[in-house]
């Protein structure tokens, strides 16, 4: 993926990231990271754990991290953009299983693996990566919208978190 992207966008600034050590991007400095599905397939707890570290430690003292990622219902629902009826399993998936859904938007109609995580268990790792949830957001699908939604409007696909580092306490 990392060559597809280079090769995509000659003038991106593309970097590979390993074992989740951002130290080389200096330290405290920034003021907002962004996390877009990355948890969504990331397996292991200390995998993820430490990933949040390492973010969590780019930020400065008022940095925020927006972590947008799919919501548990989003894998036993039916969507306006992908389906889940195919994998009954996804029912019964517990944390770090995983859960699969078909992309109705793409041609390419190989089902999708993701990593299950409950809310109850996002909430636990951003405690254990020294995180604090400042704000937390399940956005719905209007009737209005010119889309034919199926959930959207009563059940939210997708969650988003806006960390900051927890408060020490002394």
């Amino acid at each position: 993926m990392f060559d597809l992207a280079i090769s995509k966008d000659l003038n991106g600034d593309y970097q590979l990231v390993e074992n989740g050590n951002y130290s080389y991007l200096g330290l405290n400095q920034f003021d907002l990271v962004q996390s877009i599905f990355t948890f969504d397939n990331i397996p292991g707890w200390d995998t993820r754990t430490n990933i949040l570290i390492g973010l969590r430690n780019l930020l400065n003292t008022s940095g925020r991290i927006i972590c947008l990622d799919s919501t548990p219902e989003l894998y036993v629902n039916e969507w306006a953009s992908f389906s889940t009826s195919d994998f009954p399993e996804n029912r019964i998936a517990k944390t770090g299983e995983i859960v699969r859904v078909i992309m109705h938007d793409v041609e390419d109609k190989r089902p999708v693996e993701d990593i299950y995580w409950t809310l109850n268990d996002y909430h636990l790792m951003f405690r254990r990566a020294g995180l604090e949830i400042e704000a937390f957001y399940k956005p719905l699908g209007y009737d209005s919208e010119p889309i034919n939604w199926l959930s959207e409007t009563r059940i939210a696909p997708w969650m988003i978190f806006v960390l900051k580092p927890a408060s020490v306490k002394h």
